[in-house]
């Protein structure tokens, strides 16, 4: 986990890469853009930190060791409300697209990633997310 002292009324995103850098640059990056930022190298700690800190958007690499973004899509939304929890996939790989949507995942974009498309839509489902848990 990235940061100390989460605020539970901040927007929360969990960056899930096995790629350090590319893992270490969108924490940084939604960090600066106000958000209170998670991050997992694999689909194992990812569930362990999604459950534990109930994230309003995960931002998903589809290319992942030890449980697949396939794998961990699949045991996230058999957790309660975890379906209210939109993933946003990212790949560069060619299949990334077709097994994102396989997922259930809400946007799909390719890397090299465009950072402020990234972020306004992260900002967005975030915020919709945020405002469905409050009952707003």
């Amino acid at each position: 986990m990235v940061g100390t002292g989460i605020r539970r009324d901040a927007l929360r995103v969990l960056v899930v890469d096995d790629d350090d850098s590319t893992r270490k640059m969108l924490t940084q990056f939604f960090n600066d853009e106000g958000f209170e930022t998670l991050a997992a190298e694999n689909g194992v700690h990812a569930l362990a930190v999604a459950s534990a800190e109930q994230p309003n958007v995960i931002v998903l690499d589809m290319g992942l060791p030890v449980l697949d973004a396939s794998g961990f899509a699949r045991q996230w939304k058999q957790r309660e409300n975890a379906f209210e929890t939109p993933i946003v996939a990212i790949s560069g790989q060619p299949f990334g697209e077709a097994m994102a949507r396989e997922i259930g995942a809400v946007i799909f974009y390719d890397k090299p990633l465009d950072l402020t498309r990234l972020a306004a839509s992260v900002r967005d489902l975030a915020t919709r997310q945020a405002e469905h848990r409050r009952g707003a």
